[in-house]
């Protein structure tokens, strides 16, 4: 297969990379070139700027026709309607690369499939709707078969290791040090993680698969926790000593600093499990096959090499935080304690 990646430096883009070539595939990216990648010498590179629509247009259909094309990074409508003049009539199968923020964070259904209507309260969500929108109305129009992907939280090398707050960088370090954890609300919020090249694995044998047209599936990982085990297990994966965590109400978090827990805010708060067994199905070669504890391990080793673990010492905000919730505790349970 000859097959295009408009992006290809990313967390999943370098895992589809991988996987693709795994299979024997001819790969080239699309990029603007100022992200340092880890594809190696295989792999093509374009470089432009996929926003100048002219020539983005003009330069892969130079560079074409394509087997298969997987896109990245369209976020927006009009790059999507950019996506259609290029490929229509130019490839063989169109990938995109959608979200499962379009359906909405307050899940009516658990675990949510790709039937579930969609209700984006983000403007990413809404815009990623609006993307498969076009996309879809190109694959019944017979301009290029279509195939839409949504994954959830995917994480590997390259990347960091999230906590329930967001993208806490110091979060590591905390974990390192046995420094408290705060986990927002009761602790027993739902999620998924799936590792980088396993997702990676799903994009590239959906590639050029007939049964996978005009089809949408959820790209997550196969386990299902609370951010309590979350945390306990990243800890463990690490060599770290058993997290203290401290639960804090999530709205009292919001009420304290919205800004800084924008991601709390919008996504972590709220359950994210979706079902891929339609993917399994569809794509059998996709399995989540990475053990978590190996994913961290692989993704803190590579952190630790290219500096990214940021310390403790640099935000004692959410210390200070601890103290003060902590002595607030006490004197309530105090002040409510029976008297004899």
């Amino acid at each position: 297969m000859n097959v295009l990646l408009i992006g290809g430096t990313g967390l999943i883009s370098t895992g589809i990379v991988k996987a693709l070539l795994a299979r024997g595939a001819t790969v080239t990216v699309f990029n603007r070139g100022r992200t340092d990648d880890r594809l190696g010498p295989a792999v093509r590179r374009l470089q432009g700027d996929r926003n100048d629509f002219a020539a983005f247009e003009s330069a892969v259909a130079a560079t074409g026709p394509w087997d298969v094309v997987i896109d990245m990074i369209c976020f927006r409508p009009d790059q999507a309607e950019s996506d259609v003049r290029a490929f229509a009539g130019r490839c063989g199968h169109f990938i995109f690369c959608s979200t499962v923020c379009t359906y909405g964070n307050t899940q009516t259904i658990l675990p949510t499939v790709e039937t579930t209507p969609q209700n984006p309260h983000s403007a990413y969500g809404r815009d990623k709707v609006a993307c498969e929108k076009i996309f879809l109305r190109a694959h019944a129009d017979g301009k290029m078969p279509v195939t839409l992907f949504r994954p959830s939280h995917t994480y590997g090398p390259g990347g960091g290791v999230i906590n329930n707050l967001g993208w806490e960088p110091t979060f590591v370090d905390r974990l390192r040090r046995g420094l408290p954890i705060i986990v927002s609300g009761d602790g027993h919020g739902l999620w998924q993680s799936a590792f980088s090249e396993d997702v990676g694995v799903g994009f590239a044998f959906a590639a050029g698969r007939a049964r996978c047209f005009g089809e949408a599936y959820n790209i997550v990982g196969g386990e299902t926790v609370t951010w309590d085990d979350y945390t306990r297990r990243t800890a463990a994966a690490i060599g770290a000593p058993a997290p203290r965590i401290v639960h804090i109400p999530t709205d009292l978090l919001l009420a304290l600093d919205r800004p800084r827990f924008a991601a709390l805010e919008e996504i972590f708060r709220f359950h994210g499990v979706y079902a891929n067994t339609k993917l399994m199905r569809d794509v059998p070669e996709y399995r989540a096959a990475t053990p978590y504890e190996e994913g961290v391990r692989r993704t803190v080793a590579w952190m630790d090499a290219h500096q990214k673990v940021v310390s403790a010492d640099t935000d004692p905000w959410e210390d200070r935080l601890v103290e003060r919730w902590e002595r607030f505790a006490a004197e309530t349970a105090q002040a409510l304690a029976p008297r004899g």
